[in-house]
């Protein structure tokens, strides 16, 4: 019950657990025990009611019933598409905004900017395929610090964009393709440094073109 209430809570507020416990400053392995059975201490669920603002009795037993009004009061935020990003070989990030174009903007949600600092970028490429094909836009967080294993937008040389996931290895990072036709890219800390390499930002969402 207890597992289920957060992830049903998650839902409503348009957010992750993982993000909740990282928020609340939780151990990472924390969902995990939750799924399959742990209920936590009392402090932490003290930590989870406050921040969704409920009672720990309706964390464990019944949730209160969502509001009609909630259901309807969300009002979305548009971002700006501020660029075209490579997904293969790095290409120039050509800028392709111009904010009398329906096409320039995407929408996110309240509770999502709330988070954060986001942008979105267009792709092109097929280097991220199945996951992120030619033509999608991806939506992208800026956040302080990138975890081994994110999908991220990376700068190179200053104006080179390009979607990778990355992987930290001794002395430097990878920035790895889906398609395993091309080849992971390789960075020293030094080469880090002076090309320079930069990570704008985390992927949270790929909107897929229709009609692809």
């Amino acid at each position: 019950m207890f597992y289920s209430n957060i992830k049903e809570l998650c839902r409503r507020e348009e957010t992750t657990i993982s993000y909740v416990v990282k928020q609340l400053g939780l151990s990472s392995g924390s969902p995990t025990a939750w799924k399959r059975g742990a209920i936590p201490k009392a402090e932490t669920l003290q930590k989870l009611a406050d921040y969704f603002h409920v009672t720990t009795d309706e964390l464990l037993n019944d949730l209160p019933a969502q509001p009609e009004s909630k259901l309807h009061s969300e009002k979305g935020v548009k971002v700006a598409v501020l660029s075209t990003v490579g997904a293969g070989i790095p290409l120039e990030a050509i800028s392709t905004f111009d904010e009398n174009d329906p096409d320039s903007w995407e929408e996110i949600s309240q509770i999502e900017a709330n988070q954060g600092k986001y942008f979105a970028l267009r792709v092109r490429g097929n280097s991220m395929e199945p996951l992120i094909h030619y033509g999608d836009v991806v939506i992208v967080r800026i956040d302080e610090e990138y975890h081994d294993g994110d999908f991220v937008v990376a700068l190179v040389n200053g104006n080179e964009g390009m979607c990778k996931q990355l992987e930290y290895r001794n002395h430097g990072i990878a920035l790895l393709s889906m398609n395993p036709e091309f080849p992971a890219q390789e960075y020293s800390d030094e080469q880090i440094k002076n090309l320079p390499v930069k990570i704008m930002g985390r992927i949270t969402e790929v909107r897929h073109k229709i009609g692809r």
